[in-house]
């Protein structure tokens, strides 16, 4: 059905993200601030996600929310990545 929309629409947005410990709280970071500060988030709502080590972990998680759940999504990544202790 994903590629169905994208296909209709003419456009594939994927986001892709990088591997590295503190790379995945601060791909976080940004994913919080596009969900929770941008007026046109419906403009950038990805069709693919994918992601190399701590990315992938966040792809994962991002795989189990809608699009239009950003703000849930990042809220949630937001507070497992600060949970995690040494």
């Amino acid at each position: 059905m994903i590629a169905t929309v994208a296909a209709a629409e003419d456009r594939c947005i994927a986001l892709a993200m990088s591997g590295g410990g503190s790379n995945g709280a601060w791909e976080v970071g940004v994913l919080w601030g596009l969900a929770h500060d941008n007026p046109n988030i419906e403009e950038i709502y990805y069709d693919v996600v994918t992601g190399v080590s701590a990315g992938a972990i966040n792809a994962a998680a991002l795989a189990g929310y809608a699009p239009e759940q950003m703000k849930e999504m990042s809220e949630f990544l937001t507070d497992t990545w600060a949970g995690l202790k040494n």
